[in-house]
């Protein structure tokens, strides 16, 4: 008090040298009196299966994080007080039926990092609640045909695919558009009063006059087809165009130095950026990698596919920057040796999400098609399709379609440049 500070300088409490700004006590202190108070149970004792989210909190640095998180209205804090308080016991089905929301979200990301709840892949576990939002808004007549429809076939190859391959977020919105193009067919054929067994192939080329880029609408029609819902329709297929935005040469080479130099931009962007225009793998694959993934020593390698890929020294000091400064996933930290992510997201034991990376890589003038394009023709102009599907853990049909578009553009190149020289 000799200083001229208005507040006590020891906590009464556990007479550490902490700031005391409400009260006498230390904000750990309050913290600890606080989490004993908030998520009692209706015997006035925490639960059992929350001493782990209550220790693990405890342990935070900065203890005024939890006592603000612990404040918000609609924050994961709220959702648990009101589980706690209903009696109801924690799992994936319950923070389901407390709605969508970033609260129950990050809830479920910290229980689920302390191990109280065991993973799932969310991607594709959020699809159920997100249609039943959908089913919801719809007429009984469309309700009915949509659920079958969604259930028995989208989602039931969603979950196949889950359970052999990897699905991302990426896929999730896939799904999601299938199933919103479908809602919408149905949508405007009760506004044209016409049922789905009097449909006829001039409906269809008007849906998909006024609707153009909705040939989504496929699936669906042969699926009602194989139900006998409707007749045989045709949908053409939607031209797939090949990759038409590129760096030069010059330009591709100046991002990637920036990337490995501009101490201006931010570490994470430098980082995915660098391994973007090296290898040109999605920022779905980015945001996955881990620091397993990264080995240092003699050769430093990136696990991208099967086969190891070799860094730069440059670029492995970039993402091993990275991995070393990032900071732990939410306000409880890393504190069960869960994975480690490079590209670590806002709750506790997520990755960043690809949506938010992306457009942080655009807005540092990095967007990802011309990046990944010109990457992966580079790459194919050098390496066997074989080598680069190993490599970066790509589709071997996707590293023949690079490899024939590399050869294509070389050879033009060589075509123009024979026809310069011979010309006087």
């Amino acid at each position: 008090m000799c200083s001229g500070a208005a507040n006590a300088y020891l906590c009464v409490s556990c007479g550490s040298g902490r700031e005391t700004d409400r009260g006498a006590n230390c904000a750990r202190c309050i913290l600890r009196e606080r989490l004993a108070d908030e998520f009692a149970g209706r015997d006035r004792q925490v639960p059992t299966e929350l001493w782990p989210l209550t220790h693990a909190l405890l342990r935070v640095p900065q203890a005024r994080s939890i006592l603000v998180w612990l404040d918000k209205p609609n924050g994961g804090a709220a959702c648990l007080r009101q589980l706690v308080a209903a009696g109801v016991s924690l799992s994936h089905e319950a923070l389901d039926a407390a709605g969508p929301g970033h609260g129950p979200a990050s809830l479920r990301a910290t229980l689920v990092h302390l191990a109280i709840l065991p993973p799932r892949n969310e991607a594709v576990a959020g699809l159920q609640p997100w249609l039943e939002r959908i089913l919801a808004e719809l007429p009984s007549r469309n309700r009915h045909t949509l659920r079958a429809y969604a259930e028995w076939s989208v989602l039931r190859q969603a979950r196949r695919r889950a359970a052999r391959a990897r699905f991302t977020s990426g896929s999730a919105a896939r799904v999601r558009r299938t199933i919103r193009c479908a809602t919408a067919f149905l949508t405007w054929l009760s506004n044209q009063d016409l049922r789905l067994a009097d449909l006829t192939q001039a409906d269809i080329d008007r849906w998909l006059f006024e609707h153009p880029g909705r040939q989504q609408v496929q699936d669906f029609l042969r699926w009602a087809h194989r139900r006998h819902l409707t007749g045989d329709h045709e949908v053409p297929d939607r031209p797939k165009d090949d990759p038409h935005r590129w760096w030069d040469q010059a330009d591709h080479w100046a991002h990637l130095q920036r990337c490995l130099r501009d101490e201006a931009l931010p570490l994470d962007v430098r980082a995915a950026g660098a391994v973007m225009l090296l290898y040109g793998i999605p920022i779905t694959r980015i945001t996955e990698l881990t620091v397993t993934d990264l080995s240092d020593g003699n050769e430093p390698s990136l696990i991208l596919g099967e086969d190891p890929a070799l860094l730069p020294p440059a670029v492995h000091r970039i993402l091993r920057r990275q991995a070393d400064q990032a900071q732990p996933d939410s306000a409880v930290g890393r504190t069960t040796g869960r994975t480690a992510w490079i590209f670590p997201g806002y709750a506790a034991g997520t990755h960043r999400s690809a949506a938010t990376l992306a457009r942080n890589l655009r807005h540092h003038g990095l967007p990802a098609h011309p990046c990944r394009n010109t990457a992966l023709l580079a790459l194919a102009t050098d390496l066997p399709a074989s080598v680069l599907s190993e490599t970066l853990g790509i589709s071997t049909a996707s590293a023949l379609q690079w490899s024939r578009r590399a050869s294509r553009d070389w050879n033009a190149y060589l075509s123009a440049r024979s026809a310069h020289h011979q010309s006087p």
